[in-house]
């Protein structure tokens, strides 16, 4: 007699494949390698999920398993706090670690890239003359960052 609520290991590879969405429902990609994510309290299949989003859930579930002992809210509740968290826009001054993070971004993008910067920062064409290679970009960024 076939169990009708379980899916064995010799059947997942079928199951994964009749049950793969056109995207990973996580990170929205559609060339992804599937992998079936289950629950780790109930057991129970979630869903096919890319083998990257499969990890990242797995750490963040672990982490607040181990570390969230404290949390008054739940691992879903925490996510969503989360995701309003990193939707709002930052309006404090830059943090020294940040402003090194930007400022290597900058130096990294193209000549066109870096000007157009400057100029919505409001650098004077004359400035923009003398900044003669990237690295002069980059210096005059990073002052106009830490006025």
């Amino acid at each position: 007699m076939k169990r009708k609520d379980y899916v064995s290991q010799s059947e997942l590879p079928k199951w994964r494949e009749d049950n793969k969405p056109a995207s990973c429902p996580l990170f929205g990609i559609e060339e992804f390698d599937p992998v079936v994510d289950h629950d780790h309290v109930s057991g129970r299949i979630r869903a096919v999920i890319s083998r990257e989003s499969n990890a990242m859930l797995g750490k963040i579930e672990n982490f607040y398993k181990t570390r969230g002992a404290k949390a008054v809210f739940t691992l879903p509740e925490v996510l969503r706090l989360m995701a309003g968290y990193l939707e709002q826009e930052s309006q404090g001054p830059y943090h020294p670690v940040g402003t090194r993070q930007v400022t290597k971004r900058f130096g990294r993008m193209s000549k066109p890239e870096q000007v157009a910067i400057l100029t919505d920062l409001g650098i004077e064409p004359a400035a923009l003359e003398e900044a003669k290679n990237s690295k002069d970009r980059t210096k005059l960024y990073r002052s106009l960052i830490v006025q």
